[in-house]
């Protein structure tokens, strides 16, 4: 049994020393987009962020909180609790690599925010940049049926 675990874990996306996985682009060879190492961790921490807590029926506590601070007031409280969300589902889901740190900036001409996470992996440092607003917010549960 082992050994068949072993092939498995010799032959699979992303088995290897380095992460790999991809990305749901399409090249302009017409395959998949290939991405690696700290790239591969960006996408999962991107599809957490995004993800409305309880949406995945698959498994209902993968997501965030963070569409529920849209709409809430651009202050300190708001800005911690986004700060606290992210560091909280990053922490719970995906422990690769390692949060330096969350910036929030609110919108000025519509409701919701952007963040920009620094993040360390393997000596790399990289920023994943997200933006929730209202039109964010509509679409998703626009498209969802329940």
């Amino acid at each position: 049994m082992s050994n068949l675990l072993e092939r498995f874990s010799k032959t699979s996306v992303g088995s290897t020393s380095k992460f790999t996985d991809y990305f749901q682009t399409v090249s302009p060879g017409g395959d998949f987009k290939r991405i690696n190492d700290l790239d591969v961790i960006l996408n999962s921490w991107n599809n957490i962020l995004i993800t409305p807590l309880r949406t995945y029926q698959f498994d209902p506590t993968f997501g965030s909180e963070l569409y529920k601070l849209v709409f809430e007031p651009q202050d300190t409280q708001t800005q911690d609790s986004i700060v606290n969300e992210v560091i909280n589902r990053i922490q719970l889901f995906d422990t690769r690599a390692t949060i330096k740190s969350v910036d929030v900036s609110f919108l000025n001409n519509r409701k919701g925010f952007s963040l920009s996470i620094t993040v360390l992996y393997a000596g790399k440092e990289k920023d994943l940049k997200l933006t929730l607003d209202e039109n964010t917010y509509f679409k998703f549960f626009e498209t969802t049926t329940y």
